[in-house]
Order: C-alpha cells, then structure tokens, then sequence
C-alpha cells in the first residue's frame, strides 16, 4: 500500500467533490446562508405574532341578566388596554342565541356567561371558545389572564381588610439572598453544552452523506467504477483515498456550521442585551482544553461516519436507493445527538461506551467544564475502535465485487412466488436484512409482550418464533440448506473440543463479568432480569426454555442464516467471522451481554468454520446456557467449581483464572481444529473437504 498513491487518489475525490456545484451550493448555503434566515426568519415571525395579539382588536360577548355583573366584567376587560395591551370590544347576547356557531361564524372570538350572587358578584364564569381557530384561542388565553388578575385583586382586597399593613407585607415580606456558586464560564458552557452536540452531530452526519453517495453508488451508476478497478492500484487505496476525501468533507461542513452558529450567537447576544451578563469578564481561557479535546474526538467520530455510510452506500444498487439508507442512518445518529438535550443524562463509563451517544454527551460536558480524564480516554477508546472495526469491515467490502455489484436491497428474494424460485439458491443481502428486521420486531415487541404476560412460557413462544423465521424464510426461497446451514456430522474431536473451549469461555467471561461490573456497576442492573426470568420457571422447564431453545433458535439465525450467506458471497472469511459475531452481540440489546456475547461469538464462528457443522455451535451454545440455569438452581454445586462463581474481589483469584481459562481455550483449539490440531485432518480428508467446499 502506497502513501503516494492514497495522497494522489485522495486529491482527485476532492477534486471531484469541489466539481459538484449542486453538493457545494448546499453545503455552503445551507450553513452560511439557510441556517441565519430560518432563525432571523423565526425570531421576526414570533415577534410579529406577539405584537399582532396585542394590537388586534378582539370581539368578546357576555351573556348576564345581572347588570351588575355585567359591568364588572366590561371594567376588567377595559382596564386590562392599559395593564397589558389587550383590545377588546364587547356585546351582550342572549343565552338563546347558538354560541358555536356565533364563534364558528367568527362574529365573536370568545363568549362569557358567568353565574352571579346576589350582590352581583361572580360565582362562576364559563369560556366558550374554539382553540382551533387561532384567533378564539388567543382570546381565550387573554380572558384566562384578565380572570386571573380580578382574582388576584377580590384577594388582595379581602386581605386588606382584615390584615395590617398588608401592602407593606405583599410588597416586600422578607428578603431573599441568592448566592450563585456558577462561574460565568459554567454558566456559559452549560448554554453552549446543550447546543453544540447537537450542532456538531448535524454537521458531522450532513457533511459526510452528502458526497458518500456520490463517490460510491454514484460511481456504480455511473460505470465508472468497473474502471477505477482494473488500474494498477489496489482497491484498499482507492477506498482510503474515498474515505480520507469524505471525512476531509465534513470536517469542513463542521467548520462551516461552527461558522454560521457563532455568528448568530454574537446577533443573539446583542440583540437580547446577555452580552454583559454572560460575556462580560468572560475568561475564555477556561475552554481552550475543551476546544482541543473536541478537536480530537469530532475528526475520530468523522471517520466512524464516513466509514459507515460508504459501507452502506456500497451496499446500494442505485442512488435512489442510497438516499433512502442515508435517510435510516441519519435518523438513528440523530437519536444519538439528541441524547445530550435530555435532562439529567450525564456521561457515565456505560454511555461512554455507547457509539454517537458517547461523543455528543462528552461534547456537553466538556463546555460545562466536567472534565474527567478516564471518561475521556473512553470516550475516546471505544470511538477509534469502532472507527477501526468500520474500516476494516469497509476495505473489506471494497475488496469484494460480489458485495460491490450485488444488488443491493434488490436482492431481496422472499416478495417472489415462490414458484419462481430456483432450486438450492443463497439468500441475498437484502434477505439477510430484511429476515433480521422481521426477528428483531418479534423478539423486542412481541417477545417484550408474551414475556411481560407469560413469563418463561413466553420466552418459549418468542424462540419458537425466532426459530421459524429464517427456517420459513428458507423454505419459501427453496434455499441450500446444507449449504446455508452447515448440515453436516460433526467429527468427535470437534464435539470435544467445543465442549473443552465452552468451559474456557465460561471462564474467561466469568472473570470478565467481574471485572466489568467492578468498573461499571450500572451495568448489573441491566441484567437483573434475566437472573430473575430464570428463577420464576421451575428447573426443567428453565432448562429447556433458556438452556436448549435458544441455542436452535440463534444458532439457525446467526451461525446458519447470517454467516451461510455471508460465506457464500465470497465475503472474507475473517470478516464474514466478525460480522456474524458482533451481530449476534447486538441482538441481545444489554451493553454487558454485548461485550462477553461478542467474545463468544467469535470463538463460535471459529467452531463452525472449523468444522462446518452448526450441531457443533449448538453443543456449545446449548451446554454454556444451560450451565448457568443449573448453577441458579443449584448454587452449591457451583461453589465446588474451581473459577465458576464468584467470591467477592480477589484480583490474584481472578488473574489466576484468566490464565486458567486462556489454557482451557486453547486446548479446546488444539483439539476441534482440524488442519493444525492434535487431530488434524488427514491430507485425503482435506482434500475430500476443499473439493466438497468448491462444489
């Protein structure tokens, strides 16, 4: 890979980039030009509206037979011109008249007809109006605040009557000290920190959407891809340079926004008159290390999103369709940016953890002036992790033509009759989406339902579901399902083996439980529910339910349906390992589960890409899940377990265990593999096999 070579590509996309009028119009208008109109445009059209309610003259009809009352409501409605600017002209109707279809009509915006003593003071009073005519509904809102102050007034007068000196006493009964601990600088920043993710989510995502489809689907379109492919350059370099080019984009689109945003906020400044309050002794100073913080973490959150919509993008057939995934996209990284508005959210090792959430909430607090170094590195960790997973899942996408000119969500198959179908067929990439987007509604909505109504026997109904989804789905496509679902007898070293590495994994994710929730209690909480769920059931229902059905239901999903297809598209198969693995962690919706879920995750999809039988990951799934049923039943018996429960903090203990359960792991490697393995395959066996996997 040349640096020279990526340096050449990356300034021809910019080039090619800075040639769109259309895409530079936008982005520069949008920012420098739309942004101020839409905000100048809201504060003239709300100030108009306001000046409007009290200019505008309001027809208001009373119904009384009391004279008396009558006059009192005219004398408040009068007097409320110079208290506060309402114009009113008032009537007397009779009750007879049709009062809806008075206002309807517009001949009046509001009607009173109040009930009197005999005095002909008011005992009650009722509003007729309608608030969906907007000029009723403004009455109705003056009428409410006239009321109000005659209230106020029959109290005060009532009051005064009876207490001494009660003027004295409304006016100034004690006095009141306020003592504010927030510097300017805090107070500053807590303004800025509910604006700035949000702006800065916004610049980011529209930045980076904006010329990824063009560079990727577009070029597809186009047919000039197919060319840029046959040079002599390596298709890593032309992906780099694309994504080197888009990143540089929306950085400048930030830039832009940051632009445009400070200059309204120097107009708001000025023009509300805050300048002294909140400018004046201003120590800028304060900001500069937030500054230079988020001038690291926005660029690593831009490569995330450049890396993730050119993932998609290539996955697209048309640009039509690109649009219509940005837009998805778009909405969910939105999710994340709004997360930082959300009273009393606060960073935390867990959200830190979280991809988009991460950064506009660390945005937020770094203007409040909350800087905490370990949230920080954390923040920024998991964001250039995530950066770099996308990346190398985006070269690898590049790299294969199956994905580059497949076709796209096109390539969902399940709409056809199924008499149409050809025999023994591999899903497509749309399939793979559109199946997973079925199992996700079940087993969140309807899963949700059934376990919230039924409990154990409604986890048993939603993994009856989920199993017969993808089994229906390949039924209906007449799919390869020895081929898709890895149907083949395992082999006996490869059953002891999986049995060997679930004890290993059991283990090393025990201790890394441990761990975790040492670090980050808030994490137990979320798993509360699946302790509970296991207890309510009985022994063997639970172990049936939780322990064996799962592991049918998810290994037909994951290591059938998801890595079958992905196998077959000549993905890579380190890649097709690690997609299948990270999905399988994500499914399970528990930031904890995710982290130990993917570690498994990855050691299964070695089993079946070792073996090339799915019975072998159920083995493994069926026992490590049934373990933890019967060590809830029966504690004891997993106090006799060396390295199994957990006995309270003991880092020696725990460290001990780790290497323990490395060398477990790696005996189990040792004994399922089978090309470097204590039972490798014999040279006529592998060849057997390599002939059964290019047929």
């Amino acid at each position: 890979m040349s640096s020279k070579i990526i340096w050449t590509l990356f300034k021809k996309e910019i080039k090619d980039i800075f040639r769109d009028t259309k895409t530079i119009v936008i982005t520069l208008m949008v920012p420098l030009v739309l942004y101020p109109l839409v905000f100048l445009g809201s504060m003239l059209l709300m100030s108009s509206m306001m000046k409007e309610s009290t200019v505008k003259t309001y027809k208001v009809a009373i119904i009384s037979d009391n004279q008396e009352t009558v006059n009192i409501l005219r004398t408040e409605l009068k007097d409320s011109l110079e208290s506060r600017k309402y114009h009113f002209e008032i009537s007397n109707i009779e009750d007879t008249e049709d009062k809806e279809k008075l206002i309807r009509d517009e001949k009046y915006d509001v009607i009173l007809k109040p009930e009197s003593e005999a005095d002909g003071s008011i005992k009650d009073i009722t509003v007729y109006g309608l608030t969906s005519i907007n000029r009723s509904s403004t009455a109705i809102s003056m009428i409410d605040n006239v009321l109000d102050d005659y209230k106020r007034d029959l109290i005060d007068n009532n009051l005064r009557a009876i207490i001494p000196d009660y003027d004295k006493l409304k006016k100034d009964p004690f006095k009141t000290n306020k003592v504010n601990f927030s510097t300017k600088e805090e107070t500053t920043g807590m303004l800025i920190g509910y604006i700035m993710p949000f702006m800065m989510t916004v610049s980011v995502i529209t930045g980076a959407f904006a010329v990824s489809i063009d560079l990727s689907v577009g070029e597809k379109e186009r047919g000039t891809l197919e060319t840029l492919i046959t040079l002599p350059i390596k298709n890593i370099e032309f992906m780099l340079a694309k994504f080197f080019a888009i990143t540089a984009f929306s950085l400048f689109s930030v830039a832009l926004n940051i632009f445009s945003y400070a200059l309204m906020g120097i107009y708001i400044y000025n023009s509300m008159k805050l300048s002294n309050m909140l400018m004046g002794g201003l120590k800028f100073v304060e900001f500069i290390p937030s500054f230079l913080i988020m001038f690291i973490v926005i660029p690593l959150f831009a490569c995330l999103v450049s890396a993730i919509s050119l993932c998609v993008d290539f996955t697209a057939k048309s640009v039509k369709e690109a649009n219509n995934l940005s837009t998805v996209m778009m909405l969910v990284f939105m999710m994340g940016g709004i997360v930082a508005d959300i009273p009393n959210v606060k960073l935390n090792h867990w959200l830190a953890l979280v991809p988009v959430a991460n950064v506009t909430l660390l945005i937020k607090e770094l203007f409040m002036l909350n800087i905490d170094a370990s949230l920080i590195m954390t923040v920024v960790l998991s964001t250039l992790i995530y950066t770099l997973v996308v990346v190398i899942i985006m070269t690898k996408v590049f790299s294969s033509e199956d994905v580059l000119f497949s076709d796209g969500m096109r390539s969902i198959k399940i709409f056809e009759r199924r008499a149409n179908m050809k025999e023994k067929q591999i899903p497509g990439v749309g399939d793979i989406v559109f199946m997973f987007a079925i199992m996700f509604l079940i087993s969140n909505f309807a899963g949700s339902y059934f376990i919230l109504k039924s409990g154990v026997l409604g986890l048993a109904i939603t993994q009856g579901s989920i199993l017969l989804v993808p089994i229906l789905y390949s039924w209906y496509m007449k799919v390869d399902f020895k081929n898709v679902y890895s149907i083949k007898m395992p082999r006996f070293n490869e059953i002891i083996g999986a049995l060997v590495l679930m004890i290993g994994s059991y283990i090393f994710n025990t201790v890394l439980v441990t761990w975790l929730m040492d670090l980050l209690p808030s994490l137990a909480a979320n798993n509360d529910s699946i302790e509970e769920l296991i207890g309510t059931g009985g022994f063997i229902p639970s172990l049936f339910i939780i322990g064996i059905m799962p592991a049918f239901a998810e290994e037909a999903a994951f290591r059938g349906f998801l890595y079958g297809t992905l196998k077959n598209k000549k993905i890579p198969i380190a890649a097709t390992m690690v997609i299948t693995a990270v999905v399988f962690a994500a499914y399970h919706m528990n930031l904890l589960q995710f982290i130990y879920v993917t570690i498994m995750g990855l050691i299964m999809s070695y089993m079946i890409f070792n073996s090339k039988s799915i019975f072998v990951t159920c083995i493994f799934h069926a026992v490590n899940n049934s373990m933890s049923v019967v060590f809830s039943y029966y504690p004891k018996v997993a106090e006799k377990i060396p390295f199994i429960t957990d006995d309270g903090s003991d880092p020696k203990r725990e460290l001990i265990a780790l290497f323990v359960a490395i060398g477990i792991l790696a005996l189990g490697f040792f004994i399922s593999d089978n090309k470097i393995g204590i039972f490798r395959v014999r040279n006529k066996e592998k060849t057997e096999i390599a002939s059964k996997e290019s047929n």
